[in-house]
């Protein structure tokens, strides 16, 4: 089955959103269209484990790849959200190799990882093959840290030279911050910010990933060369969705 991972290797985009809304029928309803990916949101949104689990089901009989951002490069709650079915992990706020280095270790299973073994819905309660699970799962984890600080701009060669990370997120809004100029998409730090990471990125032939916030957005992040881009969250296209609906009526 040509996935995700493929499109990657292949230097294609892929695409897909972050999900903040806790009910299971924005998942089921959103899988009918062509994502590759979604992200379910533990560091903004409210969401609990419980909740990332429920979340992740309507996906299964799906090519759509469930990863979940952390809230923290934590050892404890990496495990959990992989022991409940996700396939990889956004790890927030890495500055710096050692970082980096954790996060993977954080995900992987003993001798590459101190992950403890004890998956749960990640081998569909034992009936798939544990063993093989074991086997298969430091080949395939998919390990993608943030950048969203000037020490992980200025690092970012090191941290992407980590063995097991497989690539990196851009959060605009953060790293706009970080650089003193919040939302200043335009200025010319700020694209030089970007595309010094996204250089970097290619060059050592790992995901480039990005939050959009608009179509427009979308399709210049895909023509610079970003392969994995965020097509903004569940609740700003609902809301998007009705504004734009008011402002035909003249309501708003």
């Amino acid at each position: 089955m040509y996935g995700f991972m493929d499109k990657i290797s292949h230097n294609e985009p892929t695409y897909g959103t972050w999900i903040t809304i806790a009910h299971p029928e924005v998942t089921e309803a959103l899988s009918n269209l062509p994502f590759d990916w979604f992200v379910f949101d533990m560091e903004h949104a409210p969401l609990t484990i419980k909740d990332v689990e429920l979340l992740m089901m309507p996906l299964r009989k799906t090519n759509i790849v469930p990863l979940v951002r952390v809230p923290w490069n934590d050892f404890v709650i990496i495990k959990q959200v992989l022991d409940i079915g996700a396939q990889g992990i956004i790890v927030p706020y890495i500055n710096n190799k050692v970082e980096a280095i954790n996060a993977v270790k954080a995900a992987k299973y003993p001798p590459e990882g101190i992950r403890g073994v004890g998956p749960r819905r990640s081998i569909m309660y034992g009936f798939d093959d544990i063993k093989e699970y074991y086997k298969e799962w430091n080949k395939k984890a998919i390990i993608i840290v943030q950048i969203e600080t000037i020490d992980g701009l200025n690092n970012v060669d090191e941290i992407l030279s980590v063995n097991g990370v497989s690539g990196i997120f851009i959060g605009p809004n953060d790293l706009s911050s970080a650089l003193g100029i919040f939302r200043e998409f335009n200025n010319v730090t700020y694209t030089n910010a970007i595309n010094k990471i996204l250089n970097a990125a290619k060059s050592a032939n790992k995901i480039a990933g990005i939050m959009t916030y608009s179509p427009e957005d979308a399709l210049d992040k895909t023509k610079k060369g970003f392969n994995f881009i965020a097509l903004a969250n569940d609740i700003t296209h609902l809301i998007k969705g009705f504004k734009d609906t008011f402002k035909t009526l003249n309501i708003l």
